[in-house]
Parts: structure tokens; C-alpha cells; sequence
């Protein structure tokens, strides 16, 4: 028999928000998407620190110290639909008793297709927990995930949120995608999968040939000896190979992002996506968001503010997936 799971959506107020930033051209639009949707400014701190690890170390501090049951971690690299919030909400109504996280997917500009990118729901109440794991774990590329597999160790669990809540990569400064690329050519298992896409695009899109000079110059940096190869870049030096590609290019970085001109930008992005030629997304999501009829899942649910009210849903437990 399935299993019966009463979905409590919480109040507005019960959430507290964090979005960490690394001052990216997009992160006063995500901050302002979010804000605008809050009962009290209260509940939004937006914080830099450096290196990520140090950033989340903080996030977790905050959501202790606010004393409410949710915890919502943003990367300001994420352009959020225009009502993201109430969707935030309903991920937490939804999210199984022992989960710790949850993540949603947004429409990555990197890959090209659908992926988990940066907005994590927490259960509060088991953040105490997972803070005094923290200076346990070894450092690594991905200090968030870290501390995710940690808690799965644990007994509890890391549920995916199918469903789409805004953009990744979208609107980013040249020199923000040229570093997250070199990081994401050291880290990420389908690397070659990821460059390759990027050569398919670069040619009519600048964002995507700027992300392809990282994967080269992160996999000709790998290639030279005695180069020490760091956690995380530091996003306020001067990269000279860059700056010679924009030079060669012709091109300036972008001028500072005009906020007011975006709105509903994120559902236009999702909507105008080629869901039938999208190779990049992966199966298990294209099957859960039915891809072979251009995404109907998806695209009903971005055209459509879900109703928060209380529902017995008769759930089939599915592995990781909410």
C-alpha cells in the first residue's frame, strides 16, 4: 500500500533566507525576486564570504540563531521565477519528515538543459546536527555536497524537487562564467559532456564561448606541472589569459544588470527552451518532466502559482525524489 503524507505547507514567516553571494551581476535581481514576497525584510540576509565552505559555515550559523523550522540557502547566481517563493514553500510542505534537503531544478545555462543548482531547502531542525559535522569533513570542490552526503549517512535523506523554479548561469558577468567554468571542468563527472555542448553553442552565443576559454585554460592549467591548483578561485585577481581572449575578442564586460527590465524573464527563458532537442538534461528528469511532449510537466507547473493548501497525497516513495 503507498504510504500517506499529509502535506503542512508553513506560514511565510516561518522561513529564513540566506543568499550568498560572490557579487555576481544578478545577485540585487535574485535579492529583489525574493524580498518582494517576504512578510518581514527580516527574514532575508544576504551575506559574502570567501571561500564558499566559509559561506555555508555562515548560512547554517543563521539559520540556527533565527529559530525558525526552514532554512532556504540562494546562490545569487540563480534567477528565481517572479513568484518563487510560495513554490519555496511548497517544497517544504512536501519534503519527507527525515529529509534534511531539498533541492529543485533551473534551467542551466552551462549544460543546457535541466539540473539541481543552488537553492537548498533545510530542515531546520537538523541543522545543529549537520553544523558540528562541518569541521570534521575535508575539504573539497563542493563543500555544500559534502555536508549533504554526510547527513545521507546518517539516516537522513536528500530529496530532489522535480520541478523547475527559475534559471542558472543566466545574465552572469563574462568573468563570473569564465571562473565557474574552470571550477566546473575540475569537478563535475559529465565535464566532456558539458564541454562538448559548449562547443556546439559558442559560435552564436558569447556566454557559452566564454565558458568554453574556462574548460581550455582550467584543462591546460591541469596539464602543466608544478601549478598549485586551488579549492576555489578568488573572484577579485586579475586573469591575464582571460582578459587577453576579451581583448582578442573585442568584447567589454558587461555593464551592471538593469533590474527593472527583467520581469518575468525566468519564465520566459524555461518557456522558450527546446525541450524536444535538449540532449543535456538527464534521463531520469526528462522521464519525470515528460520531455517527449516538450516538457508539459514542467511547463504546466512554471505557467501555473501552485494553491498551498493543506492535502493527504497518497505518495509512492520514489528513491531521492520528491
Amino acid at each position: 500500500m503507498p504510504n500517506k503524507r499529509i502535506h503542512v505547507y508553513p506560514d511565510p514567516a516561518e522561513l529564513t533566507i540566506v543568499i550568498r553571494g560572490a557579487h555576481e551581476r544578478t545577485e540585487k535581481l535574485c535579492a529583489h525576486l525574493i524580498r518582494k514576497q517576504l512578510p518581514s525584510e527580516a527574514q532575508l540576509t544576504v551575506i559574502h564570504f570567501s571561500p564558499f565552505s566559509q559561506a555555508v559555515k555562515e548560512t547554517f550559523e543563521i539559520g540556527m540563531n533565527a529559530d525558525r523550522p526552514w532554512l532556504i540557502a540562494i546562490d545569487a547566481d540563480i534567477i528565481p521565477l517572479d513568484d518563487a517563493f510560495v513554490r519555496i514553500r511548497e517544497i517544504c510542505g512536501k519534503m519527507a519528515p527525515n529529509a534534511f534537503v531539498a533541492t529543485p531544478l533551473f534551467l542551466c545555462q552551462g549544460i543546457g538543459g535541466l539540473a539541481t543548482r543552488g537553492l537548498h531547502c533545510y530542515n531546520a531542525q537538523y541543522l545543529q546536527e549537520a553544523y558540528s559535522l562541518i569541521d570534521t569533513l575535508e575539504d573539497n570542490l563542493r563543500p555544500e555536497s559534502r555536508i549533504h552526503d554526510a547527513m545521507v549517512a546518517r539516516g537522513y535523506t536528500r530529496e530532489c524537487y522535480a520541478k523547475v523554479l527559475g534559471l542558472h548561469e543566466y545574465e552572469q558577468s563574462y568573468k563570473h562564467l569564465y571562473l565557474k567554468a574552470m571550477l566546473r571542468c575540475r569537478k563535475d563527472e559529465f565535464r566532456d559532456q558539458i564541454q562538448s555542448n559548449l562547443e556546439s553553442r559558442a559560435s552564436t552565443n558569447k556566454d557559452c564561448q566564454v565558458m568554453l576559454w574556462g574548460f581550455e585554460d582550467a584543462l591546460a592549467a591541469v596539464q602543466s606541472s608544478g601549478i598549485h591548483h586551488p579549492i576555489e578561485y578568488d573572484w577579485n585577481a586579475a586573469y591575464p589569459e582571460f582578459a587577453r581572449r576579451l581583448q582578442t575578442m573585442g568584447w567589454e564586460e558587461k555593464p551592471t544588470l538593469d533590474i527593472s527590465s527583467l520581469h518575468g524573464y525566468a519564465t520566459e527563458k524555461i518557456n522558450a527552451h527546446d525541450y524536444l532537442g535538449d540532449t543535456q538534461t538527464l534521463p531520469w528528469i526528462r522521464e519525470l518532466l515528460d520531455f517527449d511532449r516538450c516538457a508539459k510537466s514542467a511547463l504546466d507547473y512554471v505557467n501555473s502559482t501552485p494553491k498551498l493548501e493543506t492535502e493527504t497525497k497518497h505518495v509512492q516513495p520514489v528513491d531521492g525524489v520528491a
